[in-house]
């Protein structure tokens, strides 16, 4: 019988290579597995889509607005959870919160760049 358990897959899609790479450095350090996406619509065609525990989206990408994907993602997989990460001001990510809660996805929280390790593995349920 095999006792090893899997690490949790989460996704990022986060168009600055900086900080996709930050958050993917924080975390593999939580010992969680990740897969990276600079483009909403990449996210769209993973085979993972429907096993990635938490989908970190940032609102602003090159080829989808954040509001339009976290829509698509609701018409396929509703109560999917997700984490919104932006640089916009907090009336922004309050308006995606509840966009996000109204199509039906899973809020796991909001974060405002910069932020910090501690902040994302706590909405995270993560301890580094």
């Amino acid at each position: 019988m095999n006792t090893e358990t899997v690490s949790p897959l989460f996704a990022v899609v986060e168009d600055d290579p900086y900080v996709a790479l930050l958050i993917k450095y924080m975390l593999t350090d939580a010992h969680v597995r990740v897969e990276m996406f600079a483009l909403g619509s990449d996210l769209l065609k993973s085979p993972n889509l429907p096993h990635f525990q938490t989908i970190l989206l940032d609102l602003s990408l090159p080829d989808i607005d954040g509001f339009d994907l976290m829509q698509q993602l609701a018409t396929r997989y509703i109560g999917l959870s997700i984490l919104i990460i932006s640089g916009h001001a907090d009336a922004t990510l309050r308006a995606a919160q509840m966009h996000a809660n109204g199509v039906g996805l899973n809020v796991r929280g909001v974060l405002c760049k910069p932020f910090s390790k501690e902040d994302l593995l706590s909405l995270l349920g993560l301890v580094a």
